[in-house]
């Protein structure tokens, strides 16, 4: 079986420079019988930018004919940057081969699991409220047949957190593991430190 400190050093690049490519991914997003309407990614936290999905592409084609769908970009969310952040600092250390940076990239990636975790927690929880506000106040302008429309609109509407969160967030729990499970090994060095002497 190969060493885990060998794995790390043939493959930590290629494993932290893979998540960091995930925050492309949609973290977040609001669903109307199975299609996306608003998708958010977590660079579009970082950055805030303008959010995917169905509600994006009738805002360009709106903007092309009438201009009457309007989407906001993405508020900046600070755990979002946190955690990319984090990510990016666990690819550089990466690239070192020290045993004080196997240590940071082992804190660094445990640190980026509790950012994208806080990001759950908040972000979902907001976007949650947010989507019930608005239809509630769609409700309620709307008239009779209109209103159980919405009804039931709401009943198919469903917001939380997208895949690329939860790959994100396994990616550099199993970056944290790997590191770990490195730092517990011997080296060559530690090995012979630790055996008998030798002779005379």
């Amino acid at each position: 079986m190969a060493s885990k400190l060998t794995l790390w050093h043939k493959g930590g690049r290629f494993f932290s420079g893979l998540v960091i490519i995930l925050f492309f991914l949609p973290f977040f997003g609001v669903s109307c019988q199975g299609m996306d309407v608003i998708s958010v990614s977590g660079t579009d936290m970082v950055a805030g930018c303008k959010p995917g999905g169905i509600a994006s592409e009738a805002e360009e084609q709106g903007a092309k004919n009438t201009g009457s769908v309007s989407v906001e970009n993405v508020p900046r969310e600070p755990l979002a940057i946190v955690a990319f952040l984090l990510a990016v600092a666990v690819f550089a250390m990466a690239w070192v081969r020290t045993r004080g940076a196997l240590v940071a990239a082992c804190v660094l990636a445990f640190a980026g699991v509790i950012a994208l975790g806080g990001l759950w927690i908040v972000v979902g929880g907001k976007l949650k409220d947010e989507v019930t506000d608005a239809l509630k106040k769609d409700q309620s302008d709307a008239g009779g047949a209109a209103r159980e429309m919405t009804k039931d609109m709401m009943k198919d509407v469903e917001a939380g957190s997208r895949f690329g969160l939860w790959i994100s967030a396994l990616g550099l729990l199993g970056i944290g593991s790997l590191t770990l499970l490195a730092l517990r090994e011997r080296t060559p060095a530690e090995g012979i430190a630790v055996g008998a002497p030798p002779p005379a």
